[in-house]
């Protein structure tokens, strides 16, 4: 039984979840939302949300019926030992396969964007190395990173829409709804898929000491992440138009836009820095997600002896699945974002429905028992 003596707090975990669902969809949200959606590109993250407040409600759920369980323990009393095992093992290949292109994400937007002649092996190690050691020092210590850097990140953020308000065209907004409803939901696929990775929380939520207000902070965090996605995605509509599905950061672009008297330029380097800090706290949670669910899975009482192998098959997975940077755009293709939800909604939702069916089965067995024992007396 894997034991986990750290515990965080529900605001940490909170901290934790937002660059986790942010960080990587903050660059390429804005560019595949227009190319479904048009100028109702800012409407399709709210559509997106509300796959996340479906996904918070099974994770939650989940917890209620199990408490103290992930959802790799639970897993098995709620379908049984060897489909639970199978049920696991599905996430066991689905993890590193997630957390591999994410640090391919990284590497190719900081070798283009920034060390263009760094080899891509460094730029993408450095970081899994450091995040490796984050991981092995406990969730506390990545819940406290979290709070700091995604406090930075929020504030960045802040100044580079508080920066860019000048150059701002609202009338990029119109015509609004112009081909109907069904563009923004063509669009808000890719937020959804980004939206599912709230199932973070059937993973992490053991490990909250004190889950008072959880149900509170986690919709606040929720609309607190629609907020920003849905603001990023208005702030490239205005200043780049029918042009932000022609870039593969449109975030950079729009960056590359403030300018202030002469000594005020280059601001893209703060966006470099949001995605840093963002990616940091990122591959943290989906590492540690991933050790201790290896370590659930084969009956390990420790976690951190198995952190380094996983970080380099992560690695390995970076390198496997991408090619290079086209084979990177299409993993965030429409495919891939149905891919992902299947995995992180809809097979969760599926075993938190059984379980809800089993529930209800024991208790109108349990009724049904008792009604006939007072019927024979």
């Amino acid at each position: 039984m894997l034991t986990e003596k750290g515990k965080i707090s529900v605001t940490q975990l909170a901290f934790m979840i937002f660059p986790a669902i942010l960080a990587t969809s903050i660059l390429s949200v804005p560019g595949i939302t227009m190319h479904y959606a048009g100028h109702d590109m800012w409407i399709s993250p709210i559509w997106g949300s509300l796959v996340g407040l479906a996904t918070i409600g099974i994770s939650l759920g989940l917890e209620r019926l199990y408490p103290g369980k992930t959802i790799m323990q639970s897993s098995t009393f709620i379908i049984g030992w060897f489909p639970g095992k199978l049920f696991g093992l599905m996430y066991l290949g689905f993890l590193p396969h997630l957390t591999g292109l994410i640090i391919r994400e990284y590497g190719e937007f900081i070798a283009s964007n920034a060390l263009p002649k760094t080899p891509l092996f460094v730029i993408m190690g450095t970081m899994v190395v450091v995040c490796m050691i984050n991981v092995r020092l406990g969730i506390e210590v990545v819940g406290r990173t979290s709070q700091v850097f995604v406090t930075l990140v929020v504030v960045l953020l802040c100044l580079i829409f508080v920066l860019l308000t000048k150059e701002l065209r609202p009338e990029e907004m119109l015509p609004f709804m112009e081909r109907g409803i069904v563009p923004s939901l063509k669009g808000a696929v890719a937020p959804a898929a980004w939206f599912s990775e709230y199932i973070v929380l059937a993973f992490m939520l053991p490990y909250v000491n004190r889950k008072k207000g959880l149900t509170r902070t986690m919709l606040f965090s929720l609309l607190f992440t629609t907020v920003a996605m849905t603001v990023t995605n208005l702030i490239c509509l205005f200043l780049i138009g029918d042009l932000t599905d022609s870039f593969a950061y449109p975030v950079m672009v729009a960056a590359r836009y403030i300018t202030i008297a002469d000594f005020l330029q280059h601001i893209e380097s703060i966006i470099i820095a949001i995605w840093i800090f963002g990616i940091f706290v990122k591959i943290s949670v989906f590492l540690y997600i991933f050790a201790t669910s290896t370590a659930e899975w084969f009956g390990l009482n420790d976690y951190k002896p198995v952190v380094a192998p996983l970080a380099f098959l992560c690695m390995v997975f970076a390198y496997w699945i991408v090619s290079d940077s086209a084979s990177a755009a299409n993993l965030v293709s429409s495919s891939a974002n149905v891919y992902t939800l299947v995995l992180l909604l809809v097979f969760p939702a599926i075993l938190y429905g059984i379980a809800l069916l089993k529930k209800l089965w024991k208790r109108n067995r349990g009724d049904g028992a008792k009604t006939d024992s007072g019927g024979r007396e």
